[in-house]
């Protein structure tokens, strides 16, 4: 129970003769006889009484106005008028007394000191009056809020002292001038917020995580009393000191947080669905804090933004890239207007945000970019083609309030903790970027990489590098898997050995088509320029591992196996060749690309260097080896790339 004015009007009627005060309107015009006597007061509404007892209407500001320009003995003596109509002073002393001690929303220093110069005991009609006093003018002069067409008590501190207020320092930030889109996910957390009241908002770091929710707060402000936003990064105890800081003011700090922490959960736990927590930054698990249950118990609303992973028990909202290229298109416009009936323009739009995957962030730099001159459309396009590092223009930005100047690499590459991963981190992460984008079994995952249990993968899925799908598999985004294209290159020897655990691996439980789309994954042609000739062994397993599997395989790998390697090997690895050259012969025999691949191995065999050597004869010597190695030129002619 609070102590507002609705509350206040139904203990004292309860208290007074029947005799004397028959209605509402007359116990008002008694309380606050003073205001209706001047003969400048403004005209009353005559129903407000009625409203104030059901809830709908607040005190009049005229009246509270007028007390307030005049000493405090106007109002006083109004209440010692009525008292003499008090049926029991006793309980009317120990009511008013208990309610403004038991109301939540009155601060604890407040009702610390009142209860040091008030007992709850009567004694005599002063000290009454001084009680009574105290709980008209709290429910007189508190805020209140209207939720579902009434009004409530609202937070009460001492108007005479320096706080600043409940959630002063805590109000959400507006969202960027640039936002834009995001309709369909502000529904859909909206929905959730309704039916679940405590959300975890997850995404990979730039998608958009922290402007949507403050775009939400914004949007739906008037459904709460009041909103927090909250940093986890800047207490050092997290949600323990959020909760003990959620009143700002300095003179009432103490040294026993904990208590604290008690007393303004309590607090908290008043407002109801009312309230709205804002937690930005929660990037830890969610047994690391062992304040988070005491916050989801609350019956107030809380959004957790974070990139880390939460199991079933939480209800979780991911955040993905933009889901349509008019987000897209949009946002480019914020920085970089554009004529979208110019049919060339738009198609490198388009390109533009194909390439960047439609990722938020990366689009935002090269829109920025594109404003200032140092780029065009085609030129960011083409930079990104080949790698985020290709971008060499600094752009200035504002990520998460810290405007910097830096490259495009540079400006995603801090939003990654980096910093924090260690060498077997790293080698997990350059062999997740082989994997489908849809994802992989996460069991699969660890023996194909030969990890001894998941404690590195769960590692990297608390930093945010790796997604945990709810159908258990695991995936990173297009902008992981390009920061580790770009950062963690692999060596031949570790190339030789996936090749080598992906032929020899139980594979029998897993998808064929996961495991026929890792094998093309790795064997591009842009990764033969980075391997050396020994490599070729694991790519000969690899033939046989789309054998193992059943899996039809590309053209471009048919050519770049058996052509590129083979011709590169033609001596030491011709009777492999020969084997594999039987095998794809059966394997496409009824193919639509028979024709082209039967014209790649005649290729391989017309090569003049096929017959240099006898079968079976080891070349001389090192030297005579590189003598049989075809240059790029060669390359091309066998792969047909010299042809009109």
């Amino acid at each position: 129970m609070n102590c507002d004015i609705k509350t206040v009007i139904a203990i004292l009627y309860k208290q007074l003769v029947s005799s004397s005060v028959g209605t509402y309107q007359a116990l008002v015009d008694m309380l606050f006889k003073s205001y209706f006597n001047d003969p400048t007061s403004p005209e009353y509404d005559r129903s407000e009484p009625s409203k104030l007892n059901k809830g709908t209407r607040t005190l009049s500001s005229n009246i509270t106005d007028f007390y307030v320009r005049k000493d405090k003995s106007v109002l006083l003596g109004d209440i010692k008028g009525m008292l003499k109509y008090i049926l029991d002073k006793p309980q009317l002393h120990v009511s008013f007394f208990d309610l403004i001690i038991n109301d939540p929303l009155i601060s604890k220093p407040y009702k610390k000191q009142f209860a040091l110069n008030n007992t709850r005991e009567y004694s005599d009609d002063e000290h009454l009056a001084e009680v009574f006093y105290t709980a008209v003018t709290i429910a007189a002069y508190r805020p209140y809020y209207k939720a579902d067409k009434n009004w409530y008590a609202d937070y009460y501190y001492d108007p005479n002292s320096n706080s600043e207020g409940l959630f002063s320092k805590a109000k959400p930030k507006a969202p960027p001038k640039y936002f834009t889109g995001r309709e369909k996910e502000l529904e859909e957390l909206h929905a959730l917020m309704q039916s679940d009241g405590k959300v975890f908002l997850t995404g990979v770091a730039g998608v958009g995580k922290s402007e949507l929710v403050r775009t939400y707060a914004q949007k739906y402000a008037s459904e709460y009393a009041h909103i927090g936003y909250y940093n986890y990064n800047e207490y050092h105890n997290g949600i323990a000191d959020i909760i003990a800081n959620v009143l700002p003011n300095m003179a009432f700090i103490r040294s026993d947080i904990e208590a604290l922490y008690e007393e303004n959960l309590e607090l908290l736990s008043a407002f109801g669905k009312n309230l709205l927590l804002i937690i930005d930054n929660y990037n830890v698990p969610a047994d690391r804090d062992s304040k988070l249950p005491d916050l989801l118990e609350l019956e107030c609303d809380v959004i957790f933004i974070s990139y880390s992973h939460y199991d079933d028990d939480f209800t979780v909202y991911d955040l993905t890239e933009f889901r349509t290229f008019r987000e897209s298109y949009d946002l480019i416009k914020q920085f970089y207007p554009f004529d979208e009936n110019d049919s060339d323009v738009k198609f490198k739009m388009h390109r533009l945000a194909l390439i960047t995957d439609k990722y938020p962030f990366s689009l935002e730099l090269c829109a920025r970019s594109m404003k200032r001159g140092t780029d065009t459309p085609d030129t960011c396009a083409d930079a990104l083609v080949g790698g985020i590092k290709n971008m060499k223009a600094r752009i200035p930005a504002n990520k998460d309030r810290k405007p910097k100047t830096d490259t495009h690499y540079r400006h995603i590459e801090s939003l990654f903790r980096k910093a924090d991963l260690t060498v077997t981190d790293k080698y997990v992460l350059s062999y997740m970027r082989f994997m489908p984008e849809s994802g992989v079994p996460k069991m699969l995952f660890q023996k194909l990489t030969r990890l001894i249990d998941f404690t590195e993968i769960d590692k990297l899925i608390d930093l945010g590098f790796i997604h945990d799908n709810s159908d258990g598999t695991i995936s990173i985004t297009s902008i992981v898997r390009k920061l580790v294209e770009a950062d963690y290159k692999i060596n031949p020897e570790e190339m030789l050995a996936f090749g080598e655990t992906l032929f020899s691996t139980d594979t029998s439980e897993a998808p064929k088509e996961v495991l026929a789309e890792i094998a093309d994954r790795i064997s591009p042609l842009k990764y033969l320029t980075m391997i050396e000739s020994d490599v070729f062994v694991a790519y000969h397993l690899l033939f046989q591992f789309y054998f193992k599997i059943e899996s039809n395989f590309s053209t471009d790998m048919a050519m770049s196996c058996l052509a590129m390697n083979y011709n590169k090997n033609i001596f030491k690895h011709r009777l492999l060749y020969q084997a594999d050259k039987a095998q794809f012969f059966e394997r496409f025999k009824d193919s639509e690309n028979f024709d082209l691949i039967k014209q790649t191995l005649e290729k391989t065999e017309t090569n003049p260097r096929w017959h240099a050597h006898e079968d079976g004869k080891e070349p001389p010597s090192d030297p005579l080896i590189k003598s049989f190695i075809v240059s790029e030129e060669d390359d091309a002619e066998i792969f047909g790339l010299n042809d009109e």
